[in-house]
């Protein structure tokens, strides 16, 4: 039988050529290294050192042993090494799966928040459709994702996850809210107004189907089909309807945090009134097995934050546990 710590001690005895010190190095007494070298000799089937000199002398299997064992346990050494870092830069991430407009809207403001107390913390953000990001979850390859829900539960229906069959805890973590915009007339209101009844059909910039934000807008659509909207130009991502709103192409649904610069500046104007917007919340996911250490501690910490925080409508703060 051969172990590493054979081959090590070995390697030890080579250098030395004397029992005696390497037993002192090896922190085994004589006896116990002789052992050890008698073993590695019955297991290769040959003399390793010859012991009818004064010093220790190698024997040929003994050269090639020492050649062989130098690589093996150098290899072996940083195998261990490169393991158990991997385990220690694992128990410090912590990996969330979001879809694209979630790094415009939420971790700019959320991240920072965190730092003073997760410095240590490596955090990462997988981004992709709303329905990947929940396969991500199921597989375990993320430990969180965090998207933007409507209060209807449309989304919910469409998206589809594990949560759905308890297997997932909720956390909400903030407001935000779909505002109707266009770019402003020459008057400064609205190019395209969805307040005006005796206006013509209004262009619609609509998000893609596979954009879970258009899944939340739809049942607000469906309640007022007097808009008469018309859909010109669509796009994926809420950047892409932000670059065509503020082209003037049409009237887009956008979150407010992503508009509220261009709104102060006057770059782009309410197209509608509060019934026209769609109320969203900000929710956090996870799967109830176990995390690593950093990922579990923020659960921790944000429920603590849910509990003391109170809710401050239209800004994205904590507010409470689903």
């Amino acid at each position: 039988m051969i172990d590493l710590v054979s081959l090590k001690d070995f390697l030890v005895l080579c250098q030395t050529r004397s029992f005696s010190r390497a037993a002192e190095r090896c922190h085994v007494s004589v006896s116990g290294l002789s052992r050890r070298i008698q073993g590695l000799e019955q297991w290769i089937g040959a003399p390793l050192f010859d012991r009818r000199t004064a010093a220790l002398e190698l024997t040929q299997p003994g050269e090639r042993l020492q050649a062989i064992s130098s690589e093996v346990v150098y290899a072996l050494e940083g195998l261990r090494k490169s393991i158990k870092a991997d385990g220690e830069d694992r128990q410090q991430r912590i990996r969330f799966a979001a879809p694209h407009i979630m790094s415009a809207v939420f971790f700019p403001d959320w991240v920072p928040r965190l730092h003073n107390d997760f410095r240590s913390a490596k955090f990462s953000v997988s981004s992709d459709n709303l329905p990947e990001c929940f396969e991500m979850l199921a597989e375990g390859s993320v430990d969180y994702v965090v998207a933007l829900f409507d209060e209807g539960g449309a989304v919910a229906a469409r998206a589809g996850s594990a949560c759905e069959a308890g297997d997932c805890l909720v956390l909400e973590l903030g407001r935000e809210r779909l505002v109707p915009v266009s770019a402003p007339n020459a008057a400064g209101g609205p190019l395209f107004d969805l307040r005006d009844p005796a206006g013509g059909p209004v262009s619609f910039l609509g998000y893609a189907e596979e954009c879970h934000l258009g899944w939340s807008l739809a049942p607000l659509l469906e309640r007022h089909g007097e808009l008469r909207l018309q859909r010109h130009h669509e796009a994926s991502l809420t950047d892409g309807l932000r670059f065509m709103a503020l082209s003037r192409l049409g009237v887009a649904w956008l979150p407010q945090a992503l508009v509220r610069e261009d709104l102060d500046a006057g770059r782009l104007v309410r197209a509608g009134g509060p019934s026209l917007e769609v109320p969203l919340r900000f929710m956090l996911m996870r799967r109830r097995a176990p995390l690593a250490e950093q990922a579990e501690r923020l659960w921790r910490h944000l429920g603590e934050l849910v509990r003391a925080e109170a809710p401050v409508p239209g800004e994205p703060v904590l507010e409470s546990v689903a």
